[in-house]
């Protein structure tokens, strides 16, 4: 591991910076971005000959410096250089993100825009500087200001930062990661697009996938051309279809593709997507405990358990894939989840729900009276017994019977059976009642109790 603590001037026009593509899109707020030139004309006004302005944790790559960590900060500096007037600024670029470097070039350029994020960020950070003396600003930027650069050796166990960065919603997750080995594979610009906006979707679990996915392109994914609908296609004739549906057919869906990634297109993304405002549910999983779920259903081996070997599980599992292999997987892991968000239990608040999806902040019970059973039988598995035990065989069933009814699936939970002494008091206490099994409750005394 190399550390060193670099001018901001010295990464002018000097090494080059990637955003991979597992990292999240730039996301700071316009409080966060008027507070960094603040800050940084506070040290100035106030004499600070040094004034540092936080870590960027990088792995060296050849010329290249691929940011694990910081990209947010270094995105915001180089939305900042841009307004200097000089023509200079950190070489940074974005992997699989044409927009956001085309904006971020336009800018350098001294042009203005709209549309994505880049231009609306730019103005802010302009108006913020309005209050400043701009070249002693700037001239204070460059020889005053300090980063941190940590160059992590190629075997460092990125499972490390991850749990420290698990809080900040705007680092990237194990997910992301691997999202990124799948992504590597896949050679058809088209195929790489589409995976990106479904991979959104399916890491938001507390969502239904319906809502987290542009609605026009989500209906086609699921209900297709009326013939090959995802949940009973083969993958080759799936990725056929969704293919045929976003090429230049006047729907222009692929060229908001990167659009709905980097800024929320009113008219592609639905409006929970776009300000976060939608109905949220707490799922019986974790996105990284359903992607170790759907690795053990793919490959028919038993699911590793512990969330934090999801990286070194998927690393393997790619490592000899196809883009074939990969089309395979994503059309297997959408269906699973489609079929997740159809059939299993999640909590609203403190109770459990089984719902019908019908548009944003708009549901209704689903299976009628069945899935009053549905919720007493699969809420006894979910608060008495680990998730791998239960959901692995039930989703194992469903994938095996995709149009299942409520009554089927009923049928096949009484034919699980659950066992230790935690089941066996929920089992007594709730189920026999007919009642759900409550989560949050914890045994003392040989009884349950409230936590």
């Amino acid at each position: 591991m190399m550390i060193e603590m670099l001018k901001l001037g010295s990464l002018l026009e000097s090494d080059r910076y990637v955003i991979p593509v597992y990292q999240r899109e730039f996301a700071w707020s316009a409080e966060e971005l008027m507070r960094l030139v603040r800050d940084i004309e506070g040290a100035r006004k106030s004499g600070r000959s040094e004034y540092y302005i936080g870590t960027l944790v990088t792995f060296h790559d050849g010329d290249v410096y691929e940011v694990v960590d910081g990209q947010q900060r270094l995105t915001a500096l180089s939305l900042l250089f841009s307004l200097s007037g000089d023509g200079r600024g950190i070489r940074l670029s974005y992997e699989s993100r044409p927009s956001s470097v085309e904006s971020l070039e336009e800018l350098r350029k001294g042009k203005s825009g709209k549309g994505h994020i880049f231009f609306s960020s730019a103005l802010i950070l302009a108006e913020a500087l309005k209050g400043c003396e701009k070249d002693e600003f700037f001239c204070y930027l460059e020889n005053h200001v300090f980063i941190l650069r940590t160059c992590l050796r190629p075997s460092v166990d990125l499972n490390r930062y991850f749990k420290i960065m698990n809080s900040r919603t705007d680092q990237c997750t194990r997910g992301d990661v691997v999202f990124s080995y799948l992504f590597s594979k896949l050679d058809d610009s088209r195929e790489r697009e589409i995976a990106k906006v479904s991979w959104k979707g399916l890491s938001d679990m507390s969502h239904f996938l319906a809502g987290g996915i542009p609605e026009r392109l989500y209906n086609r994914m699921i209900y297709g051309d009326g013939i090959a609908p995802l949940t009973e296609s083969e993958s080759d004739a799936w990725w056929s279809m969704i293919k045929s549906h976003t090429e230049g057919d006047g729907d222009s869906i692929l060229a908001s593709l990167d659009d709905a990634l980097v800024f929320d297109s009113e008219e592609f993304i639905r409006p929970h997507v776009r300000s976060e405002k939608g109905q949220r549910f707490s799922p019986v999983v974790t996105f990284d405990e359903f992607l170790l779920i759907a690795a053990g259903l793919y490959t028919g081996e038993k699911p590793v358990t512990d969330d934090r070997a999801l990286t070194d599980v998927y690393q393997a599992l790619t490592a000899e894939w196809t883009d074939s292999d990969v089309r395979s997987f994503i059309h297997f892991i959408l269906k699973l989840r489609c079929l997740f968000d159809t059939y299993v239990i999640r909590r609203e608040g403190d109770e459990w729900c089984l719902l019908k999806y019908r548009d944003i902040n708009e549901y209704t019970p689903a299976f009628g009276k069945t899935g009053r059973e549905l919720i007493i039988l699969q809420s006894l598995f979910a608060s008495s017994m680990d998730s791998v035990c239960w959901l692995v065989p039930v989703l194992s069933f469903l994938l095996s019977h995709t149009q299942a009814s409520g009554e089927e699936l009923l049928e096949y939970l009484k034919t699980l059976k659950g066992e230790g002494r935690r089941y066996g008091l929920y089992l007594e206490e709730y189920f026999s009642k007919g009642l759900p099994s409550p989560p949050y409750l914890v045994e003392g005394n040989g009884k349950l109790r409230q936590v």
